[in-house]
């Protein structure tokens, strides 16, 4: 029987940082050539307020305008372009209109990147 610990360790190095912001599992997945990280329960904050659901990170878009997208169970935010809905993994997710996110950072850059564009400066 495996428990937490070498559930924990058998894991993708570079998805552990990711870990800590999700309340399950955290696993690279593939479809239609893309390939995606799957974060259950990802916890973040939207104008100080704590939201807590499923996203998938995108790291090879097809445009290479959007290398990286970041697509979430629900939309949270005005003030962004919500621009495309995108039917992956058996579930539909929304994404919003943030460029140039490279695919060549680590990333937890890559998903701070994206997420920044949901609380703007004041």
């Amino acid at each position: 029987m495996t428990n937490a610990t070498e559930l924990a360790l058998a894991s993708d190095p570079a998805l552990r940082p990711i870990e800590y912001l999700c309340e399950g599992e955290v696993s690279r997945r593939s479809e239609s050539g893309r390939d995606l990280v799957f974060m259950q329960g990802l916890r973040f904050y939207v104008n100080s307020k704590e939201h807590k659901m499923d996203a998938l990170l995108c790291l090879n878009h097809p445009n290479p305008t959007y290398p990286t997208k970041l697509y979430l169970a629900e939309r949270v935010a005005t003030g962004v372009n919500w621009h495309e809905t995108a039917y992956l993994l058996g579930h539909q997710w929304h994404t919003y209109s943030w460029k140039d996110v490279k695919a060549d950072r680590p990333l937890l850059e890559i998903l701070a990147a994206h997420l920044s564009a949901l609380n703007p400066p004041a």
